[in-house]
């Protein structure tokens, strides 16, 4: 009798923390309803040498300022070596940003001096809100 007791009090405990887990993971259900586009935004920018072309970077990075935690959506993907547009940040990333606005420091590498360049972009965001937006900051940026 002990032992179906202590079953049956285990499988209460698991089915409850469970369900406390799932609640946990909800992301926007607690949310205000609110009426949002269809469209998905991202923030971007382009490198170019103080010659007026532009380059192809290496070793771009999108990092939020004070906590130095990398965007995801800034390294998912490769720029078009004929068009190289490097994504800072997209409507994935709005849960990560603050709706009051994250500094994010956007670094790269020249490909041919190797000098550094760290500029910064602030961009709003919020877990209930429709999309990220660009706040502050230059869409092209000069390696001088």
């Amino acid at each position: 009798m002990t032992k179906l007791l202590m079953l049956c009090l285990s499988a209460s405990l698991l089915a409850a923390a469970c369900a406390t887990k799932k609640k946990n993971e909800t992301t926007e259900a607690d949310c205000p309803p609110k009426a949002c586009t269809m469209e998905f935004r991202t923030v971007g920018v382009i490198f170019k040498d103080n010659t007026g072309d532009t380059l192809l970077v290496k070793n771009f990075s999108v990092k939020i300022k004070g906590s130095n935690k990398e965007l995801p959506s800034a390294a998912s993907e490769s720029p078009q070596p004929e068009n190289p547009y490097y994504l800072v940040a997209n409507d994935g990333d709005k849960s990560a940003l603050n709706i009051e606005g994250d500094t994010l420091l956007i670094s790269a590498t020249h490909p041919t001096t190797n000098k550094l360049k760290t500029t910064e972009m602030v961009v709003s965001g919020g877990r209930c809100e429709c999309h990220i937006n660009k706040m502050s900051g230059e869409q092209t940026i000069v390696f001088d």
